[in-house]
């Protein structure tokens, strides 16, 4: 087999016995009545000269890539991993490649990252996070560059034409509470590590609604202020830490919460391994929910009760927003709120 460098059209006409043309039509899918015994001559010298499209020389033709950009905080966080992977395969069913970039929710690197892929051709951005710059995203999308976000924007965005697919945060949160509440704990504390994040205010806003609804008042919220040990802000890659620390706060508080719902699994994984290291038995005494259902849930010990987001039905929906938003770019920005299950494991028991 000859190597797929230098290997041209006119080499895989040749060897076919068909037109350059031919050959064009049958790479982009145009093959109207070409025969059976045509198409099959022309991926027998594909498959034997080692062809590979040139996309360079696509890109330069249609001025885009057949690529999305994926923003996330990082995948250090496996929930961002996952939904990396799920993300991908929604792409390829429609024919696009996806790069990934690690923000650390910086303005700055958020930003950078964009007006690279942009550069390359890239035309559609899916992010984790709301990008910061509304100014430089209101330019782009008049580009005609689509934009997905998987967090809701704040109470004034100040952009339009962008497409959002999220689980309903709220009803996350409430269904956590619930939980616990039908289990007979009453006094139950909301861990979330800062900056508050419109997903992590929403999940909040969540929690207090039950614990109000439920008779139970506002609840206790525990941030990183409230850990002397290490008061600064976390980011993504370090809630485990963080979630690790927070367990011995909790146990010094009196009186003490009986459970913890904490803003999502990862965090929920630290705490479990400050429980034990402080020799405290879960779900014994004290309950722990999480957020997500990332595959470590269920593999922790105990393994984890937790709110379960449909990564690849979130994926799916992604994709055909920015597949709808390429093909129609001055169509109004939808909202698609998919539901969150919950899934009681080992980590909660009654009171």
């Amino acid at each position: 087999m000859r190597e797929s460098r230098g290997v041209t059209i006119q080499d895989v006409a040749k060897a076919a016995g068909v037109s350059s043309t031919s050959v064009s039509n049958y790479l982009n899918d145009r093959m109207g009545e070409m025969r059976l015994e045509t198409r099959e001559r022309i991926a027998r010298a594909i498959r034997d000269l080692g062809y590979t499209p040139n996309s360079a020389a696509r890109q330069l033709k249609t001025g885009h890539a057949p690529m999305l950009g994926l923003l996330v905080p990082t995948v250090v966080n496996p929930y961002y991993g996952e939904l990396a992977v799920a993300v991908d395969a929604a792409a390829q069913k429609k024919g696009f490649r996806v790069i990934l970039c690690n923000t650390q929710r910086d303005p700055e690197r958020e930003m950078a990252f964009v007006r690279e892929l942009v550069a390359y051709g890239v035309r559609g951005i899916l992010a984790a996070s709301v990008l910061q710059n509304a100014n430089a995203m209101s330019a782009l999308i008049r580009r005609g560059v689509a934009f997905v976000l998987f967090e809701t924007l704040g109470p004034d965005p100040g952009v339009e034409r962008v497409d959002i697919v999220s689980i309903n945060h709220v009803l996350a949160a409430e269904r956590a509470v619930d939980c616990l509440v039908s289990q007979g704990h009453k006094s139950i504390a909301f861990v979330t590590a800062t900056p508050l994040t419109p997903h992590r205010l929403t999940r909040l806003r969540g929690f207090r609604n039950a614990m109000q609804r439920n008779g139970l008042g506002d609840g206790v919220v525990i941030t990183d202020e409230d850990v002397p040990v290490h008061s600064t802000s976390h980011n993504d890659a370090d809630l485990a830490q963080f979630g690790h620390l927070v367990a011995g706060q909790i146990m010094s508080m009196q009186p003490r919460p009986t459970a913890v719902f904490a803003m999502n699994d990862f965090l929920a994984i630290g705490m479990l391994s400050g429980f034990h290291k402080l020799g405290v038995k879960v779900p014994d005494d004290i309950s722990i929910i999480g957020v997500d259902d990332i595959q470590l849930a269920s593999y922790t010990s105990p393994s984890l009760t937790t709110v379960r987001q449909p990564f690849s039905q979130i994926a799916e929906s992604a994709i055909e927003s920015i597949c709808a938003r390429l093909a129609d770019p001055a169509r109004a920005g939808t909202v698609t709120y998919l539901e969150p299950t919950l899934v009681v494991r080992a980590s909660t028991a009654q009171l």
